[in-house]
């Protein structure tokens, strides 16, 4: 989700006049300090902030924002439910609740928190669009469009109104209006950069659906123009990340992958798997028809081994390769990250996993395969493979925020670079590894769903059922899906993707000796 403009205090409610909304001195030193990793000093900060300005939105929200960055999530509770006893009927504070738990892609607990601040006396448009976006994402569009056309009553007239009308309007194959609403956005976004560049790539992915190849190519390089003015900070952080771990890659060995299974020999073993590959390569699809299986639960890209693991080993062993980090890990350690591991994927699922397999997905995790397997030896590992030409173009032409991985995206080399990266590891890694691994081509589920689901479940260690077949009907009735094919996964499966970077050869042709040897490796020469 693209971030918003943040709440404003004018929403105001009953009681509302006692609490103020305003950044603090204190707040942002207690932030420093959490980010370098000191969070016992961070914590005593918080709270002192809460103690000093109760009637400060921002001492609670601030604070409950830092614990759940870090999985922290019954401390991140408790400050949200001090909040709301300081102001039950303030709609404002409810609204700041549903951005929290929507930056934790919580999306039914967003819902549940700004479904609550809009019943509330002073609740207004902001508050309306957002439920908005989330029910566009839950497919219920004729609610989404309802709240957008009482914030166009209200006189609410942002570019998120348009951005929101032109994704149900291309939905419902009204293209003309939706290409107006996206051309709009465009026109009155130069303040909302990042609303302008989701309206370019919408378009982007319009034009490509009607087979205007060029007119896609036009668009997106606008959405990416805009974007680069942005990437320099994320590029940094990229190369230092990036470098960070293919030290890892190039340093690991066999006998360390086996030495890690062979002490957690005595370990009672977890029932872990791990869904990677890269991104825009069929995860999504095949999580999904996973999901469905009565002894298996999927978590959708939680980031707690390559994020909060990774930061946690790493806090005040800055100098250290990380390998060297990963071999001097002892049994009390590992245990204990193992036991938060499943305590912060049941507070995301919202349930027990209850001795059922757990998938954990994250499609830009191959680099991340050492530290999966440290924390759990006993893992299993499904690759998601489709052409690497497709994946790369699919990357390519669509929008994402800016971060480590995505600024990768915004130049077609680029992402080659990245992909090989990726995809090399993937290769090193399976030769030495000794867990079970099934590589799943998105070429093959298309054409037969029931055969790789077969083989992915064999690998899992799981009997056949034909639950898995229903996936699509789970859906669009109980389940919601973050990632950005939210609106592809729900339609009959189709092969229209498969070869789609061969209208593109101009702009793919810096890309293709990068990608050749991955073509070759894979079958799809």
């Amino acid at each position: 989700m693209a971030k918003r403009r943040p709440t404003s205090s004018a929403q105001a409610g009953t009681g509302s006049s006692a609490m103020v909304d305003r950044p603090s001195p204190r707040l942002r030193a207690a932030c420093g300090l959490w980010h370098r990793g000191r969070q016992s000093d961070a914590t005593a900060l918080f709270a002192e902030a809460i103690r000093q300005e109760p009637n400060n939105v921002q001492s609670y929200v601030v604070a409950a924002r830092a614990y759940g960055e870090r999985f922290h999530f019954d401390r991140m509770e408790q400050t949200l439910q001090k909040l709301v006893r300081q102001a039950p009927r303030h709609p404002g504070v409810h609204h700041y609740i549903g951005e929290t738990y929507g930056s934790l892609k919580l999306p039914e607990r967003a819902v549940a928190s700004y479904e609550h601040a809009a019943q509330l006396p002073g609740a207004g448009p902001p508050t309306w669009m957002e439920l908005a976006s989330l029910y566009e994402r839950a497919h219920r569009l004729d609610e989404a469009e309802a709240l957008i056309e009482r914030a166009v009553r209200s006189g609410y007239d942002l570019p998120l109104v348009w951005l929101i009308r032109g994704r149900i309007q291309r939905r419902q194959k009204q293209l003309e209006k939706a290409e107006t609403a996206f051309r709009t956005v465009i026109e009155r976004g130069a303040a909302h950069p990042d609303w302008a560049c989701e309206a370019w790539s919408e378009l982007a992915l319009m034009k490509d659906a009607q087979g205007d190849y060029d007119g896609a190519i036009e668009a997106i390089a606008e959405c990416q123009r805009s974007q680069r003015s942005r990437e320099a900070v994320h590029l940094a952080v990229s190369e230092k990340g990036f470098q960070f771990m293919q030290n890892l890659v190039d340093s690991i060995s066999r006998d360390d992958f086996r030495r890690w299974r062979d002490e957690a020999a005595a370990t009672v073993p977890e029932r872990v798997a791990l869904l990677t590959g890269f991104p825009r390569s069929g995860t999504t699809l095949l999580e999904q028809v996973l999901d469905a299986h009565p002894d298996l639960v999927s978590s959708e890209e939680r980031d707690f081994i390559g994020n909060e693991l990774l930061r946690t080993m790493t806090t005040h062993r800055a100098n250290k390769p990380i390998l060297e980090v990963l071999r001097e890990l002892e049994a009390p350690q590992i245990a204990a990250e193992r036991q938060r591991y499943f305590q912060s994927m049941e507070y995301l699922l919202g349930e027990p996993i209850a001795g059922r397999m757990h998938l954990d997905k994250n499609p830009a995790y191959n680099l991340t395969i050492p530290l999966v397997l440290r924390l759990f030896p006993e893992a299993q590992l499904l690759v998601a493979l489709r052409d690497p030409r497709d994946v790369v173009l699919s990357c390519y032409l669509r929008y994402l925020p800016l971060n480590a991985v995505s600024v990768r995206f915004l130049d077609i080399r680029r992402a080659a670079e990245r992909y090989a990266l990726d995809m090399s590891a993937w290769l090193k890694f399976r030769e030495m590894i000794e867990a079970p691994w099934c590589e799943i081509r998105y070429e093959d589920t298309v054409s037969n769903v029931e055969n790789q689901a077969r083989r992915a479940l064999e690998t899992l260690g799981l009997p056949w059922d034909a639950q898995v077949l229903n996936y699509r009907q789970r859906l669009t009735e109980t389940k919601q899906v973050t990632s950005p094919s939210y609106e592809a996964v729900i339609q009959p499966i189709y092969t229209k993707a498969i070869g789609r970077w061969k209208h593109y050869e101009r702009i793919m042709e810096p890309a293709l000796e990068t990608l050749e040897p991955f073509i070759r490796e894979f079958g799809y020469d």
